[in-house]
C-alpha cells in the first residue's frame, strides 16, 4: 500500500510539472521564470514550431504530389474520351458502304470486290448464263 502511495505522489508531482511547462508554453505563469529560462523556453517553442512548420510544408507536397498525379490520371482519360468522340462522330459523319458479298449473302460494310463477285457468279450454277 505504500509502494502505491509513493508512485501516486510521483505521478501526481510529475502531472504538476507538465501542467506548469504547459501553461508557459501556452505564455502564461512566465513572470516567474529567469531570463535563462525564457531563453530555453523560447529556443524549445522556436524547435518545436520549425518542426511543425516542416511537418506541414511535407504534408503540403504530399497532397502536391497527389493532386499532380490525378491530373494526369484525368488527364489521360480525357484524352482517350476525346478520341473515342473524334471516331464516333467521324463514323457518324459518313454514311456506310454497304455491298452485297456473294456466297454468303452477308451484308458488309466493306466495298466490294470485284474478284470476290465474279468467284461467287463462277461458283454459283444458278447464275450461270444457259
Amino acid at each position: 500500500m505504500q509502494n502505491n502511495y509513493q508512485e501516486y505522489v510521483k505521478l501526481k508531482a510529475r502531472v504538476e510539472v507538465l501542467q506548469h511547462s504547459q501553461r508557459n508554453l501556452l505564455g502564461e505563469d512566465l513572470a516567474p521564470l529567469s531570463p535563462s529560462e525564457l531563453d530555453q523556453l523560447e529556443s524549445q517553442v522556436d524547435k518545436t514550431l520549425k518542426q511543425i512548420r516542416s511537418r506541414k510544408t511535407q504534408v503540403l507536397l504530399d497532397e502536391l504530389c497527389d493532386l499532380k498525379r490525378k491530373e494526369q490520371m484525368l488527364q489521360d482519360a480525357n484524352r482517350v474520351l476525346k478520341r473515342k468522340l473524334d471516331e464516333f462522330e467521324a463514323e457518324a459523319a459518313s454514311p456506310p458502304q454497304v455491298a452485297w458479298q456473294g456466297g454468303g449473302g452477308m451484308l458488309s460494310h466493306d466495298p466490294p470486290q470485284p474478284e470476290h463477285f465474279f468467284l461467287a457468279l463462277e461458283s454459283n450454277p444458278s447464275l450461270q448464263p444457259t
